[in-house]
Parts: C-alpha cells; structure tokens; sequence
C-alpha cells in the first residue's frame, strides 16, 4: 500500500513534468528508478497508464482517470514536506537540556551561560536534576551525565572526568577511632545517594586497591544536599572536589584518607541518534568538550591524560 502510494506519486509527477527524467529530477530520483515506479504501478492496476513514444507522453483513458487521485496524494505529500520543513526551521533555535543538579554552581554553568550569551537567538530549556531523565520521552536535546552510561541507541561524547575525595566534617570524625585504612569507613555513617551504587573502590599511592560496601543512614536524591548534610555532621560524602576544596582549606571539612584515592568520575554528554551534526544541540557539545580542554572546574586541573580520544 506505501509502495502505491511512491508510485501515485511519481506518476503524477511525471505528467506534471511532461517526461520521465523531468518527474524524476523534481523527485530526486533517478530516470530508471522513476521509470521502475511507473512500470510497477502499472502492473499492480493491471492497465497502461501512460502512452509513450520518444518525444512526449500521454495519458491513457485509464491513467485520466487515475490523475485526480495521483495529483492529490502529490498535493498531500508536498503540503506535509513543506510544513514539516517550516516546523524544523522555527524550533531550530530551541534547545532543551538536563544536566547534574550539582553542576549548578560550578564552572559549567559559567561555560553554559557563555554559549547562552554568543547564541542570545537560542532559546534553552535547562532542567538541572541528578534524576537520569528519560531524553527520548521528554524531548531532551543534550543531557549530561555523571557516572557510567547504561547500553542504548543513544550516541554520547566523553567530556572530562571529575575528581572527588571521601570527606567528612572534622567533628564527625573526632567521634570515631583514627581512619587507617578504608575498611574503617564501612562502619560509618554514610550519606547515600539513590542514584548510585553504596560501594567505593580506593587506590592507594603503593597501587593497593581496597572495595567496601555500606549502608547509608540517610538517602539524597542530589550531591550538593548530600554534602550540606555532612557539613552538618550527619555522615561521610564522595563529592566532587570543586565542592569541598574551600571548605577543608577553612578546616571545616577534612579529607579522609588522603593517601587514598577514588577513581575520578566521567562526566558524558548524550543525545538522540538522529539529531544532526550542524544542529545548534552539537554546536553547544563542541563548545563544552572545547571549554574544558584547558580550564579548571571549581580551581581543581581536569587533566586530558584521562580523556580518550573525542569521538563522534
């Protein structure tokens, strides 16, 4: 039925155009596969549509009476493209992002607001959430993500990676023995978070590696509130550095086990597969993987040496 449709089409394209190759090229098709359309056409009708000699067409009685419906599907399929192509251009300068809740404060959003102010005709959605969004359900353009990416259609570029330290307020920990060794962090109270995994796995300066495995007092839905919360006494946090740099430096806050290291998280951007590679949505990845290729998020170096190589 679809395929009748194609062949309705080109034939009524073709007498538009009064030749073959004239209904093909207005088509985009190629002479022989309009001519094929044609022929398949005919055959499925079981009548000659059209008279052909080597200087003109003509209509057949039957193809007369097939050129009114042939025209009307020509006129829907030109309406439709035509619309759809005017829709395409007026949300071009629309973007709708999500990104980490966490990122709010942070030289990201200085890089985002400097997009903003060099494309000031585009008009952004911007969710900031550390709740993974659906992007093909809620017509999310770009989300950027924090941790490892679930297998999907979606494409993805890694951007940077961010480094993050254990730490806890120092009176917290002044209510425990010294901190040795992680397996002394398994007993602590931890602030969780229902979008990660309660396990750590730390590398110590030697190339010991050390997995727990706890169980949180308290669940957040977000980093900063997690980190507001161990401010208060509550538990230990993983978060970012950039968040807690000021705050040890002030001696309110207290790394733990500085010897010991966590494996800096990726920071990824993904998008819907179809989305094109001149589309504003790719322009702002190009212009975020390029504003960290050399700068510092919250005064702490992103190094490269633990990007691969950029991918399309």
């Amino acid at each position: 039925m679809i395929d009748d449709i194609r062949y309705l089409i080109v034939f009524a394209k073709i007498v538009e155009a009064g030749s073959i190759s004239g209904g093909a090229d207005a088509l985009g098709l190629t002479t022989a596969t309009a001519s094929t359309h044609l022929s398949k056409l005919e055959r499925n009708l079981g009548s000659a549509l059209l008279y052909r000699n080597t200087r003109k067409l003509s209509l057949t009685h039957d193809g007369a009476s097939l050129l009114e419906t042939a025209n009307a599907m020509l006129e829907l399929y030109e309406k439709g493209f035509i619309e759809f192509k005017q829709r395409t251009i007026s949300t071009t300068n629309k973007l709708h992002i999500s990104l980490p809740a966490v990122f709010q404060n942070s030289v990201f959003t200085h890089h985002l607001a400097a997009f903003i102010k060099e494309y000031p005709d585009v008009f952004l959605n911007i969710s900031y959430s550390d709740t993974r969004k659906d992007i093909i359900a809620e017509s999310i353009d770009v989300a950027f993500r924090i941790g490892d990416l679930p297998d999907s259609s979606l494409k993805a570029r890694h951007l940077f990676v961010l480094p993050r330290k254990v730490v806890a307020s120092k009176q917290l920990l002044r209510n425990y023995k010294p901190v040795n060794h992680p397996d002394d962090l398994a007993k602590m109270p931890w602030i969780g978070l229902t979008m990660r995994q309660n396990s750590r796995e730390f590398r110590h300066t030697n190339g010991e590696v050390a997995i727990i495995k706890y169980t949180p007092t308290v669940y957040v839905d977000n980093v900063e509130a997690a980190y507001a919360l161990a401010k208060q006494q509550v538990g230990l946090v993983a978060p970012p550095v950039y968040l807690s740099k000021e705050d040890i430096q002030r001696e309110e806050m207290q790394e733990v086990l500085p010897d010991w290291s966590l494996e800096p998280l990726k920071v990824y951007a993904i998008w819907p597969s179809n989305i094109s590679t001149s589309s504003i949505a790719y322009t702002l990845i190009n212009k975020i993987y390029h504003a960290f290729e050399h700068h510092i998020l919250g005064k702490v170096r992103i190094s490269r040496s633990f990007l691969p190589k950029l991918t399309r």
